[in-house]
């Protein structure tokens, strides 16, 4: 669906990478990676300096004279700081005009137009012109807008700034529900948990070059792999001779085991405290995908000082 071959734009340099179709990928990395240039690329915004961009089965660079040639039902796009609607018109007829420029049949329009409306929250207010709306409520219209024409393609760009939590799950909705339908979609977004929520893949940007792809579940495994135990005793002192625990600590009743769970799991350790405890309470702590960036950030840092030593 969308193909980089050693790609250089701006920050991003030597780029490569596939995201194939029926897949949502999440991009992550600290703000200056590159997240939306890579998106703009994508797209056909940006041609590369070097290296070929293909999309939807074609080249998306454009070529010398001409325009790239992307047909608006095949892709839906939306960037945090590039307006997607007529701020001098209502959102109603906002969609009206979306829904002529796709030359989407009557029913069809107001069918998706009530569905999305209703799903979104932005039904109460369809009526307003767009440039009298809160962030929160004209996100909810964009995300409306880009989804209304069923794309096969998806390309958002931080699609839940301003958003509460009911429009958040709203959109996680909308996005399973189409991906189950062969919809790609590609997200960057600062908030990881939206991103963990909803994406098969997680593709990492560092300083413009791609530094991880895979499943969350991969990146885990390999980048932050710590996790947490916490753990209320009854009775009992737990022997931890055996258990390849990288450190622990106690007081009293309460204990406190950090372990790699690359070389051993949480029931394994539980099995083993229970031969000689009584448990009363017990949490883990699993890391999340700001600790691969945080991991990330790190050995970038070392491998940089190792350099400079060198």
């Amino acid at each position: 669906m969308i193909s980089f071959e050693k790609v250089s734009k701006f920050i991003l340099s030597e780029v490569s990478i596939h995201i194939p179709a029926g897949v949502t990928t999440g991009v992550i990395g600290v703000t200056g990676s590159g997240k939306t240039t890579l998106l703009k690329l994508a797209c056909g915004l940006l041609q590369p300096e070097r290296g070929s961009v293909y999309t939807l089965g074609r080249e998306a660079t454009i070529p010398s004279g001409r325009q790239t040639k992307l047909l608006p039902k095949e892709l839906g796009v939306l960037f945090a700081h590039l307006p997607l609607l007529q701020p001098e018109e209502s959102v109603r007829s906002n969609f009206q005009s979306r829904g002529l420029i796709y030359r989407m049949p009557k029913e069809r329009f107001w069918r998706e137009y009530h569905r999305l409306s209703e799903r979104l929250g932005f039904a109460e207010f369809q009526q307003e012109k767009v440039q009298t709306l809160s962030l929160g409520q004209r996100r909810r219209a964009e995300l409306g807008a880009v989804l209304l024409h069923q794309p096969k393609l998806l390309l958002l760009d931080e699609p839940t700034v301003g958003l509460d939590q009911n429009a958040k799950e709203a959109l996680r909705s909308l996005l399973e529900e189409r991906e189950a339908d062969g919809l790609t979609t590609v997200i960057t977004s600062h908030d990881m948990s939206d991103i963990a929520a909803v994406c098969g893949r997680i593709a990492v940007l560092n300083q413009g070059r791609l530094y991880a792809y895979g499943s969350r579940e991969l990146l885990l495994k390999k980048y932050a792999p710590v996790d947490v135990m916490q753990l209320t005793l009854r009775s009992g002192v737990p022997n931890l001779e055996d258990l390849p625990v990288k450190s622990y600590a106690a007081d009293n009743d309460k204990w406190m085991l950090i372990y790699d769970s690359n070389h051993i799991t949480s029931a394994e350790i539980l099995r083993t405290i229970l031969t000689t405890c009584s448990v009363q309470e017990v949490s883990i702590h699993k890391p999340d995908l700001e600790d691969v960036l945080m991991r990330i950030e790190q050995e970038k840092t070392e491998v940089t000082e190792e350099q400079g030593k060198t």
